[in-house]
């Protein structure tokens, strides 16, 4: 071989041995990068789960609140319906239940006091007899019923 063939030679075999040596680094760097963007992503991974058990907290929470201010949505409109509608059947002159029940418990307490009345009656009526007291001068004396006290006005 020739002096310029042995140089050419050797000039290819670093050309050869740089170009396998980039090949090697950029091999090197592709592993380096694999192996930081696990650790990378596992990091992530850790960091990022409190925050979703935060976010499951807080979203948790705002459901719990938009229930609780549905049902008193809910309650209110029912309160409402009924003042409305009791209003309404007042205007028209139509007995609400509370006032049925009202008068039930009024007709319960008069018809116990007329079967009362009726009892004492029936009672008084049994026994007739007036008791007679005697005076000094020998007359019976009839009692008169008691009157009651007026007031002066």
């Amino acid at each position: 071989m020739s002096e310029t063939q042995v140089e050419t030679y050797n000039g290819f075999d670093k050309l050869l041995a740089a170009g396998r040596s980039l090949w090697l680094a950029g091999l090197g760097a592709v592993a380096e990068v694999e192996e930081e963007g696990r650790g990378l992503f596992d990091r992530l991974v850790e960091r990022g789960r409190p925050l979703e058990k935060r976010q499951k907290e807080t979203a948790e929470a705002v459901a719990q609140r938009a229930q609780k201010t549905a049902r008193e949505l809910g309650k209110l409109l029912q309160d409402t319906v009924t003042y409305e509608s009791r209003g309404m059947l007042k205007r028209l002159n139509v007995m609400t239940r509370e006032d049925v029940k009202i008068l039930s418990a009024r007709l319960e307490t008069l018809s116990k006091k007329l079967d009362e009345y009726a009892a004492r009656r029936e009672a008084g009526a049994a026994v007739i007899s007036i008791p007679i007291t005697k005076t000094v001068t020998g007359t019976p004396k009839v009692p008169r019923p008691r009157q009651r006290k007026t007031t002066k006005r």
